[in-house]
């Protein structure tokens, strides 16, 4: 089996069993990797979910014992029923249980999943999945113009059976991405808010106003003007709030990807303006004024040089013992040193 195509990767999750032995979920959206992995959960377990025959290893405990990972995947079930054994982890680690294990898939007791942040294609871990027949590899990036849509229309009105005007629909997608738990909640958040009939533009502002989506909005913005005194008291309220430091480098990675998006429009002849306005999802009219100030100062290439750093550093925290809140501090201000570069 190699890469699950995105169109394919949530029905794949949800019969995983069906078609392969082994699952790896990668990507910069840790919600997305979540969710897809509670699919895989619930496709392997169906109304049967036992605790006992559900394992899961963090990080640390693989990289102290690799061997416990082959030990659990290939122990019988005390009580019977089907087995999940889950696992992340350094690369090298995995990649030498993993191989044991597929080189006599005949002893596994159960299904094995995977997950990891975001892995390049040199990936070792990556590859073994990619050319293994039995193991399904699913890339997990953040929900874009594509795929939010689909989100609101499956939770809204699906879900919970509401309807939504175009000028609502427009702004809440521009709220928004970057992390597929945080863009579920807040879906959440605004059906129950509603309740029932149509959600209308002033619902949606109404509930993206609490203080830490406007506080997250302040981070983001402040960061792209250089302000490093505000940045520093944005951060550390979204850390007192307990916002995951990875969703706030997801969320700073979409924001980044709107100035790149506008720089490639600029690079092929497109006043900055048209560029602005070809944004898709468009943005919120309230930070689209703010967002236009900024953009010339994140031209192409300085935007894709602040996405780098972001990337290096969610590899360096998936691949090191480094402090992630210190990580997340460094890469913010390495962004804020860009621009005053400017």
């Amino acid at each position: 089996m190699t890469k699950i195509s995105p169109n394919a990767a949530d029905g794949f999750c949800k019969t995983a069993p069906r078609s392969a032995q082994f699952a790896l979920l990668y990507g910069p959206d840790r919600g997305l990797v979540q969710e897809r992995a509670r699919m895989v959960r619930d496709a392997v377990f169906g109304n049967d979910y036992d605790p006992m025959n559900h394992v899961k290893f963090t990080a640390s405990e693989i990289e102290a014992d690799p061997v416990r990972l082959v030990d659990e995947a290939r122990s019988l079930s005390l009580m019977g029923g089907p087995r999940l054994v889950e696992a992340s982890g350094p690369d090298a680690d995995l990649v030498g249980a993993l191989t044991t294990l597929i080189g006599d898939p005949a002893m596994l007791s159960g299904f094995i999943l995977i997950t990891a942040d975001d892995l390049p294609t040199r990936s070792k871990l990556r590859g073994l999945a990619e050319k293994t027949d039995g193991f399904g590899s699913v890339a997990c990036y953040t929900d874009d113009a594509k795929t939010i849509p689909l989100l609101i229309r499956q939770v809204l009105e699906t879900e919970h059976g509401l309807t939504i005007g175009n000028d609502a629909r427009q702004a809440l997608a521009s709220q928004l991405g970057g992390d597929r738990a945080l863009t579920l909640a807040a879906l959440e958040k605004l059906a129950l808010y509603v309740r029932s009939g149509e959600v209308t533009l002033d619902d949606v502002e109404a509930c993206a106003t609490d203080a830490a989506a406007l506080s997250m909005d302040r981070l983001l913005y402040a960061i792209t003007a250089g302000d490093g005194a505000t940045v520093d008291m944005e951060l550390d309220r979204q850390l007192r709030a307990g916002t995951d430091p990875n969703a706030i480098l997801a969320l700073l990675r979409l924001h980044l990807k709107r100035f790149m998006t506008v720089g490639v429009g600029v690079s092929e002849g497109q006043p900055i303006g048209a560029a602005i306005g070809s944004l898709r999802p468009p943005l919120f009219f309230k930070i689209k004024d703010t967002f236009a100030a900024q953009a010339r100062d994140w031209p192409l290439d300085r935007s894709l040089k602040a996405l780098d750093s972001v990337r290096e550093t969610l590899v360096r925290i998936r691949q090191t013992g480094a402090p992630v809140v210190a990580l997340t501090r460094q890469c913010l201000f390495d962004v804020i040193a860009l621009k005053r570069r400017s």
